[in-house]
């Protein structure tokens, strides 16, 4: 497993990347969520979570979900894009889609990263970019109207967040709307991909032992690897949050593992058949 210094270093990197010089994130919020993220760079999945947690309030929408994926690279290989986290108002819940696979050959997709930024859809049921299928499939799960954003890493594509609504053209807060293109760049897309890396690097030196765990454990496991929260896991294991916090410590004990971080890397094939779904996109 790598050693505290390790992060610390890389937190380190990042931060002066950041946060001086002339490139630096001048934007205060967005300044204020890259620095929460860099305390998370050891868990990509708490990343994920606390990024749509804070568009949502930001955006005050209805829904926002993010993962990565969802682009052609430049060898024509296509990266689906698959929902890795999500979080919605809770005042009116709408179906959730954590999990849904979508196509990155689907003209729609495409759009996004096809244009200069944001890509807003005021409304979902008439726009143009969509397939009859992605429309059917955005408007099953309550969306009207809805912000996409493609995440960057530098140049480099890394994947996509998307805040939606269940009415059509919801009051834009341009501001926010003008900050966000330039944020999944500079810091959301360097942030998010130095995560990833750092886990699969955790995963090489530290590989699962699965049979030390429990079949309650696995079960448990596979859920936080499939990005669930404490509260939705025990939810939908009809479970105490005590019972559920526990069972993940002796789990990270047993792994040699301190976040969920290497949990979604030593568990992916068990979370693709555990919550993986695919959207019909084609």
């Amino acid at each position: 497993m790598l050693e505290d210094h390790d992060i610390l270093v890389l937190q380190r990197q990042l931060r002066r990347r950041l946060f001086e010089g002339e490139r630096a994130i001048t934007w205060r919020p967005g300044r204020e969520l890259a620095a929460q993220l860099l305390l998370y760079l050891d868990d990509p999945q708490a990343c994920w979570r606390i990024s749509v947690q804070w568009l949502r309030d930001t955006l005050d929408a209805d829904r926002v979900d993010a993962g990565f994926g969802g682009y052609v690279d430049a060898s024509g290989r296509l990266h689906d894009y698959v929902v890795a986290a999500e979080v919605q108002r809770p005042s009116q819940p709408l179906p959730a889609v954590i999990g849904l696979r979508f196509s990155a050959a689907n003209p729609g997709i495409r759009a996004v990263w096809s244009g200069s930024g944001i890509a807003p859809i005021i409304d979902v049921s008439q726009e143009r970019s969509f397939t009859q299928e992605l429309r059917a499939t955005l408007m099953q799960a309550g969306t009207a109207s809805k912000l996409a954003v493609p995440v960057h890493d530098e140049d480099r594509p890394v994947g996509m967040i998307c805040a939606d609504w269940h009415h059509r053209a919801p009051r834009w807060k341009h501001a926010v709307c003008d900050e966000l293109p330039g944020l999944a760049r500079t810091a959301l897309g360097p942030l998010l991909s130095a995560a990833h890396r750092f886990a699969q690097v955790q995963s090489e030196r530290a590989p699962a032992n699965l049979a030390a765990l429990t079949p309650a454990e696995l079960k448990v496991a596979k859920l936080a690897a499939g990005g669930l929260s404490y509260k939705e896991i025990a939810r939908q294991l009809d479970r105490s949050l005590s019972t559920i916090d526990h069972q993940l410590r002796s789990i990270r004990e047993k792994l040699g593992t301190r976040s969920t971080a290497r949990l979604v890397h030593m568990l992916s094939e068990l979370n693709t058949s555990a919550t993986g779904r695919s959207a019909p996109l084609q």
